[in-house]
């Protein structure tokens, strides 16, 4: 078996591309606890201040700053209260009935009730809208205001996880009488009841909310003020959060993190969870019609070495099945194998007796999809493979590979449930369904596991339906990555969430020794 260093598989990798860092805002003396204003960098921009439109991690932040959900999802992955105190099902988990909190209000001053619920749950599933939560809420037939407090959920099918479904930020709720006269004035990012209220938005350089004083959580907000400023370059992200002119690095990469954890006043913060890097394997298009080289490509990566190469040790192997160890029901599928031999002769089978030359597409951005496709060139030129590295900046990325180019690497966060991500990727009828996998076996297993209360019943659906796509490769999963994270010492109370969906820094201070900002 192979082993290879660091060294050698990145030696002559392609540079990102450079772009301008944001410099300094202000400085700073102590601040006190419960006051201040906490700085977050991330290195990816907003596009949008409408939560039923967001996408990405650094808009799903800013969605929980200023929108509220019906129920928000625990570390443990399990919901906890949120705009509803309670909820509670019919025996077959094929209705459900929530009851929410009295005398919330939006940002504008107008009540929030059962209507805006409902309102905003029927936007999400309007084709209209195009939100990509659509397909993440449930299977919802209805939705309908009982009482001035109260929401009735009929579904198309039982659904047992709709209390987790409702916690994602795509159904953050917005004001009925704003969907109803205009939903474009969302953009605005005016109307939400989040704990946090807008007060500035410069796209691609920083966002600012503030303190929403009639938050319905008594004592949250901790702060005045967040700020979330994009640092493009990640060396000059790092830099800012080691000289203090930022509180927290939301993304940190493997590469940064050991040095920010020893920087003085740094602490570093480190997360097992399901994210993962996919290699996306296009099956309506050749040469990945043909699961020959599916196969042979699942067999010329060593993924222990993948882990210390590419994340340095933060992360644990994955064998190409995209439920992690950190979900309810994940299943045992068999490791795989680095053999480049066997490859070979697959390749030979499909009618590439010369081995297989084919572009690859990475986004500069995060870093560490770089380091794995440099590192997966090397890889697997034994096995036959002549990878051609193609770096592309991350807006082109989304404009023209995402969901378009046949061989990519991808990143997507740990889901809140199995059929969350099963439905947002892997179905015929996903959103995101890159990969054009259209299984109707698989997606029938799917299907049968979210109507079926039973929970040993479901861990076999799920089971089968993971088995399923370790064996058809729609994906190559290589490697779940750690969540790395970092904070200066004085900020209290950050953690990072395994879903990466859920920040609540609602619930973060700034204790002795922060910058004293306005």
């Amino acid at each position: 078996m192979m082993k290879a260093t660091r060294r050698q598989l990145l030696a002559g990798t392609a540079a990102g591309i450079a772009l301008t860092a944001l410099g300094p805002i202000g400085t700073g003396t102590a601040a006190a606890q419960g006051a201040g204003v906490l700085r977050v960098s991330v290195n990816q921009r907003v596009n949008t201040l409408n939560p039923l439109k967001m996408v990405n991690i650094p808009e799903a932040m800013v969605a929980e700053l200023i929108y509220s959900t019906v129920t928000r999802l625990g570390p443990n992955m399990v919901p906890e209260p949120g705009l509803a105190t309670k909820w509670e099902s019919n025996r077959d988990a094929s209705e459900w009935t929530f009851t929410l909190r009295d005398g919330v209000k939006f940002h504008d001053g107008t009540p929030f009730g059962a209507k805006d619920v409902v309102a905003t749950i029927k936007a999400i599933l309007d084709p209209k809208t195009g939100s990509p939560g659509a397909k993440q809420i449930g299977p919802i037939k209805d939705v309908s205001v009982s009482d001035e407090r109260t929401v009735k959920f009929v579904l198309t099918t039982p659904f047992a996880d709709l209390p987790v479904a409702l916690a994602q930020w795509n159904a953050s709720i917005v004001p009925a009488a704003v969907l109803e006269k205009d939903p474009t004035l969302l953009e605005s990012g005016k109307y939400g009841c989040g704990p946090f209220k807008l007060a500035n938005y410069e796209p691609g350089r920083i966002i600012r909310v503030e303190r929403y004083e009639n938050y319905h959580v008594p004592q949250h907000p901790k702060v005045a003020a967040v700020e979330q400023i994009i640092y493009p370059d990640l060396t000059a992200e790092s830099a800012a959060i080691i000289n203090g002119e930022t509180d927290i690095l939301l993304v940190a990469t493997p590469a940064d993190f050991d040095r920010l954890e020893k920087a003085s006043g740094v602490v570093g913060v480190r997360q097992p969870s399901g994210r993962f890097l996919n290699l996306v394997l296009r099956m309506d298009q050749k040469p990945f019609d043909d699961i020959r080289v599916r196969k042979a490509l699942q067999l010329s990566m060593d993924r222990e070495a993948l882990v210390e190469v590419v994340l340095e040790g933060k992360g644990r192997p994955a064998f190409d099945n995209p439920i992690s160890p950190g979900y309810r029901y994940h299943a045992d599928t068999p490791a795989i194998p680095y053999d480049p031999d066997k490859a070979r002769e697959l390749l030979r089978e499909a009618g590439h007796p010369n081995g297989l030359k084919v572009p690859l597409y990475v986004a500069n951005r995060p870093a560490v999809r770089n380091a794995l496709a440099v590192a997966l060139k090397e890889m697997a030129q034994p096995a036959g493979f002549d990878i051609d590295v193609q770096i592309v900046p991350y807006d082109a990325y989304l404009a023209n590979i995402w969901r378009k180019a046949n061989f990519y690497i991808g990143s997507f966060p740990m889901q809140s449930t199995e059929d969350a991500m099963f439905t947002l990727l892997f179905t015929t009828d996903a959103p995101w369904n890159d990969s054009q996998w259209n299984n109707a076996k698989f997606d029938g297993l799917v299907q049968e596991a979210r109507r079926t209360p039973d929970p040993e019943r479901r861990k076999a659906l799920y089971t089968e339906a993971q088995r399923m796509m370790v064996d058809e490769v729609p994906y190559i999963i290589p490697i779940y990555e750690d969540l790395l994270a970092a904070h200066r010492s004085y900020v209290k109370d950050f953690r990072v969430h395994p879903r990466h969906g859920s920040f609540r820094l609602d619930e973060v201070s700034l204790g002795e020794g922060a910058p004293s900002r306005t």
